[in-house]
C-alpha cells in the first residue's frame, strides 16, 4: 500500500511541479487584479501618554493624518478608529515643545507617512499663590446712613491654576453691594481671579471660591469729599525720574463725626516703595484712615509716570 502511494507521488513529478508553479502564478495574478493594493488616508485623533502628574498639558493639533497602503478587501471595514496616534510624554520636561507622533497599524496595513510627523505640547505646571481677597463697595446706602466697617470671613484666598495663568493674576476681588439696605446685613460675595486690565483670569481656581462679607452701617454721621495725597518712600532706581503722580479716584467721601471731619483735608494712602519701580507703573493702595473716619472703599488707584533721566552721569 505504502509503495503503491510512493509510486503515484512519484509519478510525472516534474509535471506536478510546474503545474503548481503554474498555478500558483495564476492565483497571484488573479489575486492581484481583483485585490489589488491601494494606498488611503485615515484622520485620526491624536492622544496624549505617560503625561506627567501636577501639570496642564495642551496640544495645538487634535488629529493627524494617516496615509497608508493595504489590499482593497482591507480597506472594506477599516475606519479611524482601528488606528492608534499619540504621543509619549515620558521623560518630558516643562514648556513647550515638539513631540514625534507614534502610531500603532492593523494587521495587513502598512504606514506610508504621517501629517505632521511631530506636534507641539506644551507642560504647565499646576501651582498655588495666596492672594488677598479684596472686597469692593458698589451702590450706596438708605438716605441718612453711611458704612462704618466691612468684615469678611477670610482675607486671604488660594489661588491654583497653570503656572503661566497665575503669572496673570494682578488680584482676587469680589463685589459687595449696597443696595439702598438701611439695616447691618450680610452676604456672600463670589471671588473672582483677574489681570492688571481687570478681565477675569480663566482657567484658575480660587479657594473658597466666595466669603462672608458683614457690612455694619451707621447713622447720623457728617459726610465729607477730601482730596487724596498719594504717599511714596524710598528713591527711583538710577537714572530714572518721577514726571508725575496720580490717583484715582482723585476725591473721595469719607464720613464721621463733625469734629473729627473739621480738621481733616485731605486723606493719605499707604506708602509706595520706589525702590521696586523700573517703569511707569499702577499700583492698587488701602488709605490711611483717621480714628473715627469711614469711606465705601478703602482701595485707591495710584499712577507713578516714570521716565529715564536726561542728566548725564558725571
Amino acid at each position: 500500500m505504502i509503495g503503491r502511494l510512493q509510486n503515484l507521488v512519484r509519478r510525472n513529478l516534474a509535471a506536478k511541479i510546474l503545474c503548481f508553479l503554474v498555478a500558483l502564478v495564476l492565483w497571484g495574478y488573479v489575486m492581484n487584479e481583483q485585490n489589488p493594493s491601494i494606498e488611503g488616508t485615515f484622520t485620526v485623533p491624536l492622544t496624549i501618554t505617560n503625561a506627567p502628574e501636577g501639570y496642564r498639558v495642551s496640544q495645538e493639533i487634535g488629529a493627524v493624518k494617516l496615509k497608508v497602503r493595504a489590499s482593497r478587501s482591507m480597506f472594506v471595514n477599516a475606519t479611524e478608529a482601528d488606528f492608534d496616534a499619540y504621543v509619549d510624554l515620558d521623560n518630558a520636561s516643562d514648556g513647550r515643545k515638539a513631540y514625534r507622533v507614534h502610531t500603532n497599524m492593523p494587521q495587513g496595513f502598512e504606514l506610508l507617512e504621517v501629517q505632521p510627523e511631530a506636534v507641539e505640547v506644551t507642560l504647565d505646571k499646576i501651582e498655588s499663590r495666596q492672594f488677598r481677597a479684596e472686597l469692593i463697595v458698589t451702590g450706596a446706602t438708605a438716605p441718612g446712613t453711611t458704612v462704618a466697617k466691612v468684615s469678611q470671613t477670610a482675607a486671604v484666598v488660594e489661588v491654583e491654576g497653570p503656572k503661566s495663568l497665575l503669572d496673570e493674576v494682578n488680584r482676587v476681588i469680589g463685589y459687595v453691594g449696597l443696595s439702598g439696605n438701611g439695616t447691618d446685613f450680610s452676604l456672600q460675595v463670589p471671588l473672582t481671579a483677574i489681570n492688571v486690565d481687570g478681565r477675569e483670569v480663566s482657567g484658575i481656581i480660587v479657594r473658597p471660591s466666595s466669603v462672608q462679607a458683614d457690612v455694619q452701617l451707621a447713622r447720623g454721621l457728617t459726610k465729607k469729599v477730601v482730596k487724596i495725597k498719594a504717599l511714596t518712600k524710598g528713591s527711583l532706581p538710577k537714572g530714572l525720574v518721577m514726571s508725575g503722580v496720580k490717583v484715582d479716584p482723585v476725591k473721595i467721601e469719607i464720613a464721621g463725626s463733625d469734629e473729627v471731619l473739621s480738621q481733616i483735608t485731605a486723606v493719605e494712602t499707604e506708602e509706595i516703595d520706589l525702590g521696586t519701580a523700573d517703569k511707569s507703573t499702577s499700583r492698587k493702595v488701602q488709605l490711611k484712615l483717621p480714628e473715627g473716619v469711614t469711606v465705601t472703599n478703602k482701595e485707591v488707584t495710584v499712577y507713578l509716570d516714570i521716565k529715564k533721566s536726561d542728566e548725564k552721569e558725571k
